[in-house]
């Protein structure tokens, strides 16, 4: 009993996280709070240099609340500290990150920097060019800056960097050569610039950014700027949130697009198109492999009618998001069938509906009330070259309407390498109309012996939105 007691005690000492490489315990660090890592050298002397060996630095929300506590601010005082100590608590801050950086020996791969929203931020951005200064020589290859208050954010010298990845949120537009050419930026995301006031329609028109090597661009929420104003020639993947769109969403230019997303949140007033949208921005993705769209961009491609399919079809399309459709609209019906037989070799299809409520200020003539569209069917011979290759359905918020039924049964009946079809109810179905919907679509015809007809309690949520970026404007 005592030479296991020992062994016990023994084991209990042994401090196997100190005796790992170096390395290792970088990456560790890099998972905490900044905070919390620079704490770790008071552990013993493996750990005393550690924290500053760390390949990232995030000095996000955590590190501004960590340093409202040790200041004894506490939520009822932050607007107050607002008000009186706006200056006060910028120079903390900035105090903090100059000490943390200046102390650090390694290199800087990463730097995250969210602005507090409590401080005066004018401060903060009179030392990040400084800051620049300190990364060009860490070989910082991230920079992501995040101003939550949307100020009158200044142009920075971050083009004196060699970055492959860059975030900006609130940069001030125009944006003047400072910007200048990014040699090695694969990945550039845009949050929310600032535009002048009183607002200028045009005011991007003027800029373009040369990114010789850009692979992806996410743009949200920056109205009026498009993948025309980058001079990007090897861009493959483009995520677009709009809030509102009054003219045309341009189309050229995206003949080498492998990934394409783009969440409309309100149409606006365009004039009538002659053309069809969906056949101008389809035709212009040749390669595209994964195309994602949500809120009212399925209402704008819609626009100006739409054909059975695209004359040459997209025959790399392999993933195709629809969310946010109205099974209620003629026109936002007829646009998914477009796009499902323009793409013979889709593999996996994701419907996301929307409430199927008259929407009284739609102005769209095809918009109809669910007694219009009782008599739906989906009638085309030809149909059943269009998803043979289809793997993976799912439908979510699924209510039981004539159109989303018939597209139900066209899919299973066309479908031979079908696997699983998943339906996730709207929480508005009665358990009887659940019921009888479930034995109907059991009672449809299979192409496939194999496939399965699963029900989800949640919805199945499409992750080619870039979330992390928009989900906080909620009221999009």
């Amino acid at each position: 009993m005592a030479e296991s007691s020992v062994k016990k005690i023994g084991s209990i000492k042994e401090d196997r996280i100190s005796e790992l490489p170096q390395n290792v315990r970088e990456t560790i660090l890099c998972f905490m709070p900044i905070r919390d890592a620079v704490r770790t050298s008071i552990l013993s002397k493996k750990w005393r240099h550690c924290w500053t060996m760390m390949p990232h630095l995030i000095f996000d929300d955590k590190f501004v609340d960590g340093m409202f506590e040790k200041l004894g601010v506490n939520d009822d005082d932050k607007l107050v500290a607002y008000e009186f100590f706006s200056r006060m608590m910028a120079y903390e801050f900035v105090s903090r990150i100059n000490k943390i950086i200046l102390l650090h020996k390694g290199p800087i791969l990463k730097f995250s920097l969210n602005i507090p929203q409590y401080g005066d931020p004018q401060i903060v951005h009179d030392f990040i060019d400084q800051w620049i200064q300190l990364l060009s020589v860490k070989g910082t290859k991230e920079v992501i800056l995040d101003d939550y208050e949307l100020r009158n954010v200044t142009a920075h010298h971050f083009s004196s960097l060699d970055l492959t990845h860059l975030r900006l949120s609130a940069v001030q537009f125009p944006y003047k050569p400072t910007f200048g050419r990014f040699t090695h930026l694969k990945i550039l995301e845009l949050v929310e610039p600032h535009r002048p006031t009183p607002y200028d329609a045009n005011c991007f028109k003027q800029n373009i950014f040369d990114c010789p090597v850009l692979e992806k661009l996410s743009l949200i929420l920056c109205d009026g700027l498009f993948h025309t104003n980058f001079r990007a020639p090897n861009l493959n993947c483009l995520h677009q949130v709009n809030g509102e769109a009054y003219s045309e969403i341009p189309y050229a230019g995206l003949e080498n697009l492998t990934e394409y997303s783009f969440i409309l949140s309100r149409l606006g007033t365009l004039k009538e198109s002659k053309t069809s949208n969906v056949v101008k921005h389809l035709g212009s993705l040749h390669k595209i492999e994964k195309f994602s769209i949500a809120r009212d961009f399925l209402k704008y491609l819609a626009k100006g009618g739409c054909p059975n399919r695209l004359s040459k079809p997209l025959l790399y399309l392999k993933t195709l998001n629809i969310g946010d459709i109205h099974f209620t609209h003629l026109s936002e019906v007829s646009c998914l069938l477009y796009m499902i037989r323009s793409a013979p070799n889709l593999c996996e299809l994701y419907i996301s509906a929307t409430g199927c409520e008259f929407d009284e200020d739609c102005d769209n003539e095809d918009c109809y009330r669910e007694k219009d569209l009782e008599n739906y069917r989906i009638e085309d011979s030809e149909d059943c070259t269009t998803t043979r290759h289809l793997q993976i359905v799912s439908f979510s918020y699924f209510t039981g309407l004539k159109a989303e039924l018939e597209l139900v049964k066209f899919v299973l009946a066309h479908s031979p390498l079908l696997k699983t079809m998943f339906i996730h109810r709207d929480i508005s179905i009665e358990s009887g109309v659940a019921l009888k919907m479930t034995e109907e679509i059991l009672q449809y015809p299979r192409a496939s012996t194999i496939a399965q007809i699963k029900h989800l309690k949640r919805s199945v949520e499409i992750d080619a939105f870039d979330c992390e970026l928009w989900s906080r404007y909620e009221d999009i």
